[in-house]
């Protein structure tokens, strides 16, 4: 489900899509980690190296994206 969502995300680059992703982040000092919410509009999916990037700047792993959600996914009724 993830890729088919990147996929409509890809479709709409240019008009920078509104977008929540949660992922995992490790922690940095010890095994582990947490799942973080980030809300915001998509600057570019970066294929080379497997990453969303926000307009913020903000980078997520697409390896670690559990969920995506958006109301650019409603008129997608199998999302």
């Amino acid at each position: 489900m993830i890729d088919a969502k990147l996929a409509v995300i890809e479709q709409h680059i240019k008009e920078q899509p509104e977008i929540s992703v949660t992922y995992f982040q490790p922690d940095e000092k010890k095994t582990g980690g947490r799942y973080t919410t980030v809300s915001g509009n998509v600057r570019m999916l970066d294929d080379t190296g497997h990453q969303i990037i926000m307009a913020d700047g903000t980078s997520i792993p697409i390896n670690d994206v559990r969920f995506i959600e958006g109301s650019l996914f409603n008129a997608y009724e199998q999302y």
